[in-house]
């Protein structure tokens, strides 16, 4: 991966495993949050609830499996509601995209973690990197749409 899109995605990972302000504060900045391991979940939603009451912020909680999360319940303007449509249909495409050229390799990509229009994933067997930026133009970097996972179960 190229050093710079490395430093990128270093940034964006270590920002979402570290969050060093809290979940609350991570889900005010970004937009979303999800539990760490290791915290029940209902607890972890209630907690975040409580703050967002406290602040007058409508949010949305919700368990999946063993974990939870919670976004913004945000109004899009009428006049915006399409561009942001599309911008996410382009995104969901993109990363699909990315997702498929790695699994062609053996790759077995993580979840995706985004901020802003950068995307980051890493495989599950090998850890290999995915990087991407949605825009003008777009960037597509890492490991894993190059080599071959060598730690793939085939």
């Amino acid at each position: 991966m190229l050093a710079d899109h490395e430093e990128r995605f270093r940034r964006s990972a270590s920002g979402f495993l570290e969050r060093p302000a809290g979940d609350y504060a991570e889900l005010l900045r970004r937009g979303h949050v999800s539990s760490p391991e290791g915290v029940e979940p209902d607890e972890w939603r209630k907690e975040i609830r409580r703050k967002a009451r406290q602040d007058k912020i409508r949010v949305i909680t919700s368990r999946d499996g063993d974990g939870a999360f919670a976004m913004l319940n945000r109004m899009i303007p009428d006049d915006q509601a399409m561009d942001v449509m599309r911008h996410a249909f382009d995104r969901s495409t993109l990363l699909g995209e990315l997702a498929r050229r790695s699994a062609e390799l053996g790759h077995q990509v993580s979840g995706w973690l985004g901020h802003d229009d950068e995307s980051i994933a890493f495989c599950e067997h090998c850890g290999a990197r995915i990087y991407t930026r949605q825009g003008s133009p777009t960037i597509q970097d890492g490991e894993a749409l190059i080599d071959p996972c060598p730690s793939s179960p085939a």
